[in-house]
């Protein structure tokens, strides 16, 4: 859920539904104008999905954010009262907007064409202020949140899109005006009297048309957001005193117990504690296998109960489900700005002064070079450049890229930390893999025991009683097997882990040492060559070996697929583990991986990335536990396994829902493809301004005088003279940012193989 609005805890993020935004302008205005609240120590907006992400250091009042908001413009929207998807109350305002002017400007428009071709022969003295009486009316209502846009910004010293639309129907309106209501004014000027209030209505309703459809594409960028907000339920059955009652969810403390019947969803995240069932979780984790689940199994707010009934203990609630840090995690990613969209936003912030000096450019240069009807070419000039410039598709190609990419991430069950990362992911070219839990289930099991001068149940009673304490999944098989064997354990005191090495502890007075050889050597205890594909832990006990625990992991399905889908697109993966050579190389060939380094030690795993850093490789490092975090710090971009500890999740960029090799791969490619479709709308949208600024100046028409003038099938766009028509204009601006929206949605569709 999206957080209430009235106030946030200290040092937190606080999301707000925002109406209204459409540009890289509008998010400037409501991020400056945020931030001026006092409280409030940065905010990051996106007018994709219509939303602002603050970060607030005391409790702020929701009169205080809904003032700043409506001075920049725009309309809070209480996310608690409203939950359709931002930009869904703008449409049909725009569409009631959009159809009358679009049908009187049509109607105006084939009029003027009958009556320029003698059908009617109408009195310009009387056609033109009917004309005006007409179109005024439609004009001022179309175009009045524009002007007002327009005129905010104005009042602030900056511009935007609104500004460029507002001028170019202003001055195709006012010039209409003066030639309808006193013509005598244009004697001299211009030897045809003419009007263009179908040229302006035909603007606004193109505009308002654009915009509506854009807000529509918006919604299908944002729409994995959007699916994540209405997955959790409502209201959660809970049993008390013996008795089950339906409340809202909103109201289970952490250690109630819930009832979840079949076919319903879990309401919060908790732990079983009776029945069974299974339970499709494709909406956390990208999975669609059902998961069994029985007793100390965990269960997730949001996913669907199929086939069971049971009960369970609540350990989740409101905010920190796992459900809840998702949606956050997406919220923040696709509110957040990669460095190429800053650049883009500020070459958009000085775009709108550059084409009114351009317009105003062409009016003067039309006005004192012309031809004798050199006013109304100068007017349809300026007028067609004030339009046809595009400031909203170098605004939107890079927000809509990102929030579609990791809206498909978070559908697939990755998640990005921010817009950065989403960047940076996408230019890597050597994948760093750890072993054992990230390749491999890191489930190992004991597979085989050598005890020296003491028995098996010793050698295990002494190793189980140090690892029981240990975090690292070797220790953990070794305790577990222990514990399933009845072995009982020793007490223990200085229990000391080694990441990378093993453990170290006193029983009954004498150190006992729990783990590798390089642990061994430190120690000073010899050890026997190792020769064999299963990963050896030793146990030595005041200096001396007293045996050798063998334990052994298999590969993960989808290890090799993410290996060869990788190796596709030209990215290298290299293995670098703590395990034997033997244990390491023999995952490696498992899953196709050549280049393997094996008893590398934590600091040792970061040396390894920086090295390839050195040699102008952009890695990423894949990894699950304690020993990859200072890897996954180095590293160009962590990726961590949901599975993993704690620290290795805060290190990462990236958090993988489903501890499946393939969603790394997916990973680092859709951030690829989400790059390429950036750059494809950067050059769109540049490419777009470069060529018709000019072509609207009028640049094209020497070029078709020289050619003996415009041919039939372009007079629609260039006139009878090579002008480029202002409809036109309109009509291309409005496709220009539907194209880059499109393009954009393009990564919702994202499979592994499609780039």
């Amino acid at each position: 859920m999206l957080q209430s609005m009235t106030t946030a805890t200290e040092h937190q993020t606080q999301t707000l539904r925002i109406e209204g935004m459409h540009c890289a302008a509008c998010v400037r205005r409501v991020e400056r104008a945020l931030v001026k609240i006092d409280g409030i120590s940065e905010a990051s907006a996106d007018f994709i999905a219509g939303r602002a992400v603050i970060e607030v250091e005391r409790p702020i009042e929701q009169p205080s954010l809904s003032a700043a908001i409506s001075g920049a413009g725009y309309e809070l929207v209480d996310s608690l009262e409203d939950e359709q998807p931002a930009g869904v109350g703008a449409i049909a305002p725009l569409l009631i907007r959009a159809g009358p002017a679009l049908f009187l400007g049509w109607g105006i428009f084939f009029a003027m064409q009958a009556n320029r071709w003698g059908e009617f022969g109408w009195n310009p003295d009387l056609f033109f202020p009917i004309l005006f009486g007409v179109a005024t009316p439609t004009i001022g209502w179309g175009l009045w949140p524009m002007i007002r846009r327009a005129a905010l910004a104005a009042s602030r010293r900056t511009s935007d899109m609104d500004t460029l639309i507002v001028l170019g129907v202003t001055a195709a309106w006012g010039y209409s005006t003066v030639s309808a209501l006193f013509p005598g004014a244009l004697e001299g000027a211009d030897a045809s009297r003419d009007v263009f209030f179908d040229t302006a209505l035909i603007i606004v309703g193109f505009v308002s048309l654009g915009r509506a459809l854009e807000a529509r594409v918006r919604i299908r960028a944002a729409a994995a957001l959007t699916g994540l907000l209405e997955l959790a339920p409502q209201t959660a059955r809970v049993v008390r005193n013996g008795l089950e009652s339906d409340v809202p969810a909103t109201d289970v403390k952490v250690g109630d117990t819930l009832r979840v019947r079949p076919g319903e969803q879990v309401p919060v995240d908790g732990v079983v504690l009776s029945g069974s069932s299974s339970i499709d979780e494709s909406m956390l984790t990208g999975e669609s296998v059902p998961v069994a689940k029985g007793p100390g199994e965990l269960v997730f707010a949001g996913t669907m109960n199929l086939d069971g009934a049971f009960s369970y203990q609540a350990t989740e609630v409101g905010a920190t489900t796992a459900l809840a840090r998702i949606t956050s995690a997406v919220e923040r990613a696709q509110s957040s700005k990669a460095p190429v969209q800053r650049l883009a936003d500020r070459i958009a912030s000085v775009f709108v002064p550059i084409v009114v000096f351009i317009a105003v450019l062409t009016f003067v240069a039309w006005a004192v070079f012309g031809d004798a009807s050199s006013w109304t070419s100068a007017v349809l000039s300026a007028v067609a450049v004030l339009v046809v410039a595009c400031p909203c598709a170098l605004g939107l190609a890079t927000p809509a890229a990102i929030a579609a990419g990791s809206g498909r991430a978070a559908r697939l069950g990755i998640l990005f930390r921010d817009a950065e990362a989403l960047e940076a992911a996408g230019k890597i070219d050597t994948v760093v893999w750890d072993k054992t839990g990230t390749l491999t289930t890191g489930r190992h099991e004991v597979s085989s025991l050598e005890p020296l001068r003491v028995s098996e149940q010793e050698l295990l009673s002494i190793a189980a009683s140090v690892e029981q304490h240990s975090e690292h999944p070797l220790g953990a098989a070794i305790a577990a097997y222990a514990e399933d064997r009845g072995i009982d354990l020793l007490a223990i005191e200085g229990f000391r882990s080694e990441p990378g090495r093993g453990a170290v502890a006193t029983i009954d007075g004498l150190s006992v040492a729990v783990g590798s050889a390089a642990m061994m050597s430190e120690q000073g205890v010899e050890t026997p060559p190792d020769e064999g594909e299963d990963t050896p832990v030793y146990v030595a006990r005041d200096g001396v070996l007293i045996g050798v625990i063998g334990l052994s992991d298999r590969v993960k399905p989808g290890a090799a697929e993410a290996i060869e889908a990788l190796s596709q697109r030209g990215i290298r993966s290299m293995l670098v583990s703590g395990d034997t050579e033997q244990s390491a190389e023999a995952v490696a060939a498992a899953v196709g991986i050549r280049d393997v380094h094996s008893r590398i030690l934590p600091e040792g795993k970061a040396r390894a990335v920086a090295g390839l850093q050195s040699d102008d490789h952009r890695v990423a490092m894949i990894g699950d536990g304690v020993n990859d975090a200072p890897a996954l710090s180095q590293a160009d971009l962590g990726l961590a396994m949901r599975t993993g500890s704690d620290i290795a999740l805060e290190t990462a960029q990236v958090g993988l829902m489903q501890s499946n090799p393939l969603r790394a791969a997916q990973a680092v490619l859709l951030a690829r493809a989400t790059r390429k479709v950036i750059r494809q709308n950067l050059g769109f949208a540049f490419a777009y301004n470069i060529l018709l600024i000019p072509l609207a100046a009028g640049l094209a028409v020497p070029i078709f005088d020289a050619a003996g003038g415009v041919p039939g099938g372009l007079t629609w766009l260039f006139g009878e003279r090579g002008q480029f028509e202002p409809i036109a204009a309109a009509l291309a601006m409005v496709a220009s940012s539907i194209s880059v929206l499109t393009n954009a949605l393009r990564l919702n569709r994202w499979q592994t193989g499609s780039g």
